[in-house]
């Protein structure tokens, strides 16, 4: 497989193994003290399926999970293999299986699976494309309302500014569908790498915008939704 397909597969891997054991019950244990930061035993062994194939495709690479998988290389994979473990986790259908690959920090390849609607967005993929044409005050425009990254003004602001604004969940299926073409723009303060560059690039690719500002928010989009996202007076 060459990388673009390995991105696939892995994130189908992941996604398989979690589609038959959404609905079940889940031990939850919290990572922080914020109540939507979750983790269950099926993150886990989404995230060493995962590995296992990484390691046997690409031995030499790097990986970085969001439940610990550490290997330090020039290439590194980024690897989600639960992103929306609280929806997960509450029955909510809006979870995926993320992952990247970057090299020396820049994204060369990622694949997002949405496996209950059967779908998979690649970078690259020619039927994605984001929506132009829309103004901020038209657009919708998703973002995580977590207090670890979104402080009460900042969300006042945000709803005031954009013409809907959404909270799913999962932020690297809301950057897939903003590559789709089906949301206008994505917008969170500091999140981790596997949260960003999966989505981020697939948004480059499919002509839009994704840039971090000096204040760490994280924008991508419709070039003209991300230009006046930025101009907002966030925190």
């Amino acid at each position: 497989m060459n990388d673009r397909e390995l991105a696939q597969a892995a994130a189908w891997r992941a996604g398989d193994l979690l589609r038959e054991r959404f609905g079940d019950s889940h031990a939850v244990e919290r990572k922080s003290a914020s109540g939507a930061d979750v983790v269950t035993e099926a993150d886990r062994a989404a995230e060493q399926a995962v590995v296992e194939l990484l390691r046997a495709e690409r031995p030499g690479d790097g990986i970085l999970g969001e439940e610990g998988a550490r290997r330090a290389a020039s290439r590194t994979w980024l690897v989600d293999a639960l992103d929306g473990t609280f929806n997960f986790v509450a029955g909510v259908p809006h979870w995926c299986s993320a992952v990247a690959l970057l090299e020396d920090g820049e994204p060369l390849v990622s694949a997002v699976c949405d496996p209950l609607a059967g779908e998979t967005y690649c970078a690259g993929d020619e039927r994605l494309r984001v929506r132009t044409g829309r103004a901020l005050g038209e657009a919708i425009v998703a973002t995580f309302a977590d207090r670890r990254v979104l402080d009460a003004p900042s969300l006042v602001a945000l709803a005031g500014a954009a013409g809907v604004l959404r909270t799913g969940g999962a932020g690297s299926l809301d950057l897939a569908w903003v590559a789709a073409g089906r949301l206008d723009a994505w917008i969170q303060r500091d999140p981790e790498p596997w949260d960003w560059w999966p989505g981020a690039l697939l948004v480059r690719e499919a002509g839009g915008k994704a840039v971090i500002d000096d204040r760490g928010w994280h924008v991508a989009g419709a070039p003209a939704v991300v230009d006046g996202l930025l101009e907002l007076q966030l925190a």
